[in-house]
This record gives structure tokens, C-alpha cells and sequence, in this order.
């Protein structure tokens, strides 16, 4: 007879409450999700996924299964993975069955990851989830360009199966030590799944929802990236940085800002409706942000109320796609 922790993919049964769901596959990919756990919304559930048993035990999260029954990991063999993945298919549908959003992390460079995420994407297709987004990470040059490259040739290969694509480089961040690399990389995936899934399932005081999101998701651009960056401070400061300094945030295909093709931004406060003056201070330097935006970029906006922001502080979250490949 089996132990219980040799029981692979014994789901829970509240799997079927969460309207959306955040997937991390791989061990990176799901130690990433299992920091989520503290800002994570009620209606959004946690799930790892990996081969490796000693890596899933270390997680906090209460879904957290093993694929295959050796549990010693891929070793770097996405075949194998890819396999492993495949015969699990029938029990992954209860967890990706008729999902508002479905989010996947992975580290691509890992055997697991690379290995698995195409059956996920195709399961969830297959299982009308309504947004699948895609958030992946790409190989540091330290670990040599053909990983680069083959995560990079994945990556297009996948896009025509997701709705939305959010690419962190690890080349991108400037830091000392791989464990600082890995920590800023793993805050901006974080930051933007939280803030992205954050936008329909909050409330929102100018009733953003989930056709916002749809249309955004959908607007015509070469690709389906997703940019995004977010700012937090004083009104000074985000008139300071949203009015002078916004565009350099963007990434290099951004000549300017008539390459922007859709934009979102999401104002998140604590307690600014208690001051008036502030509030349209406030909004004053939105309004005048707005002017700068090319007269053919569609905008979306919302407001939400964060209790975890200091008094008077204030944070925009900024996505948008572009026009350029």
C-alpha cells in the first residue's frame, strides 16, 4: 500500500472554487508561485507542479504535486518530461476546467518546464479556460547561448497557444550575484501576476472587467507580449516619472510613444479619497500623463484601494503592447 506522500496527483476537492488559477511548472517556476501565497486573492489558487520530490516538499503550498512517480526531477531531459507530463493529462484536467484566468510560470532552460508547458497550454485550451497567459523567464548568457536560443525559439512556437505573453530576461537585470539576479527576477514576476489577475478580480472603482482585459488581450499587435512596469510613490514623484521619464521604461522596440498600440494603467492607493486637494493632484497628473499618449493608442484604466500601500503613496501598474514585433 501507498504512503500518502507517494500518491501522485491526489487533488484536493475544493480544486473547482477558483474562478482562475496560477500554475508554476518546474521547480523554479513553482518556488516562484509558493512566494505568491502572501498577496495572492481568495478567488485565485496556487498550484506547483514538478519532478522533482525533495523540490515539491519544500514548498509551503498546500497544491503541490509530483509528475512521474520517481521523483528525482528531469534531469535536464524535456523528453522525458514531455512523457512523464503526458500520462498525468486525464487527472491536470480538473485543475484547468473552465478557468476565467489561467496562469503559467516557467523557467525555461530546466528539463520540466520546457518539457511540460505545451501539454499544459493545450489541456487548458482544451478545457476553455478564457485567458491563458504565459509568463516565462529566459535563460541567463552565463548559461550559454544555445539555451538561449532554444528557450527563445520555444517561446514563438508556444505564442500561438496563449492569449497574453510576459517574457522575463534575466540578461536585463544588472546584479552581482546570481542569488540577487534570481530574487529581482522572481519580485517583477510576482509584481506582474498579482497586478495583471489583480484587475478583474478586485474590485474596481471604475468597473474594469474581464472584457477590458479580453480586449486588451486581443488587440492586433505582431505579438501577443505583454510589457509592463510599475511605479509607486508620492504624487511628485509619479508626476515626476510618469510625465518625464515614462517612455524610457519601455522596452528598446519602442521608438517612441506612437509605438504604443493598447495601454492599461491601474492607480492603486490606500486612503487619497480622504484628501481632496491630493486626490486631484492626483488626477491631474493622470490626466496630463494621458495627453502624452499617441491619439491612436487605446486606453484602459482602473482605480483599486490597497491597504498595503503607505498613507499618501501611491502605485500605478502600466501594460502595454506594441505595434513592432
Amino acid at each position: 500500500m501507498k504512503e500518502e506522500s507517494d500518491i501522485i496527483f491526489n487533488f484536493p476537492s475544493r480544486i473547482s472554487e477558483y474562478s482562475s488559477i496560477i500554475v508554476g511548472i518546474g521547480g523554479g517556476a513553482s518556488r516562484i508561485v509558493d512566494q505568491m501565497r502572501k498577496r495572492c486573492f481568495l478567488d485565485v489558487g496556487l498550484y506547483a507542479f514538478g519532478m522533482n520530490r525533495k523540490e515539491m516538499n519544500e514548498l509551503s503550498l498546500y497544491n503541490k504535486y509530483l509528475i512521474g512517480q520517481e521523483g528525482l526531477g528531469s534531469g535536464k531531459n524535456r523528453f522525458l518530461a514531455e512523457y512523464e507530463c503526458n500520462n498525468s493529462l486525464p487527472v491536470i484536467e480538473n485543475i484547468l476546467k473552465n478557468k476565467l484566468i489561467t496562469v503559467f510560470v516557467v523557467c525555461l532552460g530546466g528539463g520540466t518546464g520546457e518539457g511540460c508547458i505545451r501539454s499544459f497550454l493545450g489541456k487548458a485550451k482544451e478545457m476553455q479556460s478564457r485567458a491563458i497567459i504565459l509568463v516565462a523567464t529566459i535563460p541567463h548568457s552565463s548559461e550559454g547561448k544555445e539555451k538561449r536560443k532554444n528557450a527563445l525559439g520555444l517561446l514563438k512556437a508556444l505564442e500561438p497557444m496563449v492569449d497574453g505573453l510576459h517574457i522575463v530576461d534575466y540578461d536585463d537585470f544588472q546584479c552581482n550575484t546570481f542569488t540577487e539576479l534570481f530574487q529581482k527576477a522572481d519580485r517583477k514576476i510576482i509584481q506582474f501576476t498579482d497586478a495583471f489577475v489583480g484587475m478583474v478580480l478586485r474590485y474596481c472603482l471604475i468597473s474594469f472587467d474581464f472584457n477590458d482585459l479580453r480586449a486588451f488581450l486581443e488587440c492586433p499587435t505582431p505579438s501577443k507580449n505583454i510589457n509592463f512596469f510599475t511605479l509607486t510613490g508620492s504624487v511628485d514623484f509619479l508626476r515626476s516619472e510618469l510625465l518625464e521619464e515614462w517612455c524610457k521604461k519601455l522596452p528598446a522596440k519602442y521608438s517612441s510613444v506612437d509605438d504604443v498600440a493598447m495601454i492599461i494603467f491601474a492607480i492603486e492607493f490606500t486612503d487619497w479619497l480622504d484628501d481632496s486637494e491630493e486626490a486631484t493632484e492626483l488626477m491631474n497628473v493622470i490626466n496630463d500623463f494621458m495627453q502624452q499618449i499617441s491619439a491612436g493608442t487605446e486606453v484602459k484604466w482602473g482605480i483599486y484601494r490597497d491597504e498595503t500601500i503607505p498613507s499618501h503613496q501611491y502605485r500605478i501598474n502600466i501594460f502595454t503592447k506594441c505595434k513592432k514585433q
